[in-house]
């Protein structure tokens, strides 16, 4: 009964329709041929799919959340990120839909030889929906220069909200909530059962979006495992997950505590910096090109598919397993103009 009454408060809540669901669900017979006869069954969510600003998973969080700004009258949105930031690129494309202004502030990284006077694809794109950007040169800068621009928009009288980095709020995470639902509606499609889901996330929104959708909607052996893209994170970003099952617990009126000992996190792939490009990331997105004409990108997805292939070769995902990876986009982030 509580978790009848749990789906029932999440089919309450306003949301836009934003993106193209279901997004395909695509089984990966020549890497797991590549990989060898130990390799589990390998499959893919392709969040890159999704069909808004470029794709990726930001829209199913955004959708929820702007359907809440709208309802509050919210005329200008300001968020954080570093430069090639996907929630900053999406926000932006949202915004320009709805008429909205979008005000970006986001952070320098190290760039690839040869890209550093260029303008990234990222920033392009955003300049392109009409937002506002602010590169500064750390994040202690943006959040400062954050907290000065609200503190301006709201003196002048604008209607204005600051979105969390990468949209990690309670309403947000509703969003993934949703999303475990439509992969199990694929599950029984295809006849398949996962017992490892390995995605890249580092604001938490996505991670505790997943263990509440998989309590809520029949999980039961499912081992969910977030792929942090920043060094030494593992412990804030438990922390944040923890945050935010509570907050989203709440709006759904369900319990779980249960669930903070399922929490998985690995930040051992992140290689020198968080948005930095790593070499084992640039050989996996090669892989994975070469094998399935699937692309991910060298400074989120690639460090997250490196673990899984990581735990393939050291034998703790075998031939036993049915394994999920879910794409949460992001290909924009190594292309410059």
């Amino acid at each position: 009964m509580i978790l009848k009454h749990s789906i029932e408060k999440l089919e309450s809540f306003a949301r836009l329709n934003l993106g193209f669901y279901p997004t395909p669900l695509e089984e990966m017979p020549r890497l797991r041929e590549k990989l060898g006869t130990k390799a589990p069954r390998l499959f893919i969510k392709r969040d890159d799919y999704t069909g808004f600003g470029f794709g990726g998973n930001k829209i199913r969080k955004q959708e929820f959340l702007f359907a809440k700004l709208l309802a509050d009258g919210i005329k200008v949105v300001v968020t954080t990120g570093g430069e090639r930031s996907n929630h900053a690129r999406m926000t932006a494309a949202v915004c320009a839909k709805l008429g909205l202004k979008c005000v970006l502030v986001l952070d320098r990284k190290p760039r690839p030889a040869g890209t550093e006077n260029l303008k990234s694809a990222a920033n392009f794109i955003e300049e392109l929906f009409g937002a506002e950007i602010h590169i500064v040169d750390s994040i202690e800068q943006r959040n400062t220069k954050a907290k000065e621009l609200v503190d301006a928009l709201s003196n002048a009288g604008e209607r204005v909200y600051q979105i969390p980095l990468g949209g990690a709020s309670a309403i947000s995470t509703l969003g993934f909530v949703l999303a475990m639902n439509e992969l199990r509606e694929q599950m029984q499609t295809k006849e398949v059962e996962f017992d490892h889901l390995i995605f890249s996330g580092s604001t938490a929104g996505t991670h505790a979006g997943m263990l509440i959708g998989a309590e809520l909607f029949g999980f039961e052996d499912l081992r969910i495992i977030g792929i942090s893209p920043e060094p030494n994170s593992e412990s804030y970003i438990k922390s944040e997950v923890e945050r935010l099952l509570k907050e989203t617990g709440e709006l759904l009126e369900m319990e779980v505590a249960d669930l903070f000992s399922k929490i998985e996190i690995s930040d051992k792939y992140a290689g020198q910096d968080y948005c930095v490009e790593s070499e084992i990331a640039e050989e996996t997105y090669r892989l994975l090109a070469r094998t399935e004409g699937v692309i991910l990108d060298s400074v989120y997805t690639a460090k997250a598919f490196s673990a899984l292939l990581d735990l393939i070769e050291k034998g703790t995902l075998n031939e036993k397993h049915n394994v999920l990876f879910w794409h949460t986009g992001g290909q924009l982030t190594q292309f410059y103009r």
